[in-house]
């Protein structure tokens, strides 16, 4: 019985060593993620208004909820540190979510300690897990950290604050002080309610810090998820769950904006050209991976502005997009208002004065025949995600016959389970004929009888997909 019991504590011991690597939390697998920008979120822009929203948010399918950063951010006004893009936004304020003055105390404009834990403690009462945004590359030109040891930060050689390309200071991670109050961070959030962390540019900050803090954090937490805001897959292995995939959701993106059928661009080739580049990316990763995959995000937002693709473009055009996001193999995720086709202008810019506007989401298209759609559609795509568990365990497979005319295939595939999902992300209609390698991809039983969703699409016996402008078809195979 001893040596039972000192095997398994050596085991345990060994998945939270730093550099080890544990399985993914089975739910992640098929989790749907739904961002908020709190201040963009609720008239009020507090964690009490976006509490209130829970049912919500809930309601969408959304297992997880991922808040951008609401720490205290720096209020120094000297433009010197303020990014480009925090300068461009007109407001003349030196609020940024993402310049950090104190990473362990909520921000005021936001609500109280109090304030938080009651958000949290309604989202897991509805079964939704808590992320946080953890931006430990850099941090505001005040930031507590530079009180706390002479070397938190980096210099230059004249004495100046070393800037990134942000004009944010760096943090220096050869510093135990650092790193140390940044674990103690993790660890303070985490008691608090956090079930996981999103990490700003992850990438960028060493591997061996995320190595020791993800060894001391699965102590407290075992099934803690870590989500990598970056593009290489090398963290995967042994301090993150999932990563970003850039490549793809930003190829997806470029679709449904240009609404170009092939996607032909003199930058990013044809889109069967760039998915064949996405694939070999996406195979370096580990085999149990699932990749982080959006339409939106709190960048793409503030960098589409007027163009935002539920601005532009028609509403079914999004939602055969988001019926690839939500059926590949991956984790969803929802930028807050998607679900509504959310039209509105944002930013996560604000002024440093309550009377002053700020942006937020256009919550009046719930009620116009746009946002019904798409949220009836998002419920029925998270609906189909979590009940059928070929879109959690199942492996995937390319049909790329329709790629040239931009449409997206592939075939998830469980045991002696199939389903084959085509999106069309052109106005134009579709034709190709489905098959894996040399093998056709037909319907089960030759007939349409399995159909699990479908709009202006099908599978014909033969193998020949047809697809109507923005069309889809997810059939049984």
């Amino acid at each position: 019985m001893k040596k039972q019991l000192f095997a398994v504590m050596a085991a345990v011991a060994a998945m939270v060593a730093p550099g080890a690597s544990r399985p993914m939390p089975e739910y992640l697998k098929s989790a749907v993620v739904y961002q908020i920008v709190l201040h963009n979120f609720t008239q009020t822009g507090t964690f009490k208004a976006a509490r209130a929203m829970l049912d919500h948010v809930r309601s969408t399918g959304a297992d997880v909820v991922y808040l951008t950063p609401f720490f205290e951010m720096d209020r120094d006004m000297d433009r010197k540190y303020w990014s480009p893009r925090q300068i461009k936004s007109g407001y003349d304020s030196p609020l940024n979510p993402y310049r950090i003055k104190d990473y362990n105390k909520i921000d005021p404009i936001y609500g109280t300690d109090k304030d938080f834990d009651a958000f949290c403690a309604k989202a897991h009462s509805l079964g939704m897990k808590v992320y946080l945004d953890l931006v430990y590359l850099h941090c505001g030109p005040t930031c507590v950290l530079k009180d706390l040891a002479p070397d938190a930060l980096q210099y230059n050689p004249d004495g100046s604050l070393k800037l990134n390309n942000y004009n944010f200071p760096l943090l220096n991670y050869k510093s135990k002080a650092t790193r140390k109050y940044l674990i103690d961070s993790m660890l303070h959030w985490i008691k608090r309610g956090a079930d996981g962390f999103r990490c700003d540019v992850g990438y960028q900050v060493p591997l061996e810090f995320w190595e020791e803090a993800t060894a001391a954090c699965w102590k407290v937490k075992p099934d803690l998820v870590m989500i990598d805001e970056g593009k290489p897959t090398e963290y995967l292995k042994t301090a993150f769950d999932s990563c970003y995939d850039f490549p793809w959701s930003f190829t997806i993106r470029r679709m449904i904006v240009s609404g170009t059928p092939g996607g032909k661009s003199p930058k990013h080739g044809t889109f069967a050209e760039k998915m064949d580049v996405i694939r070999k990316y996406e195979e370096t990763a580990p085999e149990n991976s699932r990749f982080f995959c959006f339409l939106d995000c709190h960048d793409t937002v503030l960098g589409d502005r007027e163009r935002r693709f539920d601005r532009i473009r028609p509403v079914e055009e999004g939602n055969a997009a988001y019926v690839l996001v939500f059926l590949r193999r991956g984790i969803a995720v929802l930028y807050n208002g998607n679900e509504i086709a959310d039209n509105g202008i944002g930013s996560i810019f604000m002024p440093n004065d309550r009377k002053r506007d700020r942006t937020r989401v256009n919550w009046a298209r719930a009620l116009q025949p746009s946002g019904k759609k798409r949220l009836a559609h998002i419920r029925a795509l998270a609906k189909l995600r979590h009940e059928n568990p070929v879109f959690a365990d199942g492996t995937q497979e390319w049909v790329k016959g329709g790629e040239s005319q931009g449409a997206l295939a592939f075939v998830r595939r469980l045991g002696d389970k199939a389903v084959f999902v085509a999106a069309n992300l052109t106005g134009k209609p579709v034709e190709f004929k489905a098959s894996v390698g040399e093998t056709p991809v037909v319907p089960a039983n030759g007939h349409q009888s399995g159909i699990l969703m479908a709009e202006h699409g099908k599978l014909a016996a033969d193998g020949t997909c047809s697809l109507g402008p923005w069309g889809y078809v997810v059939i049984e195979l």
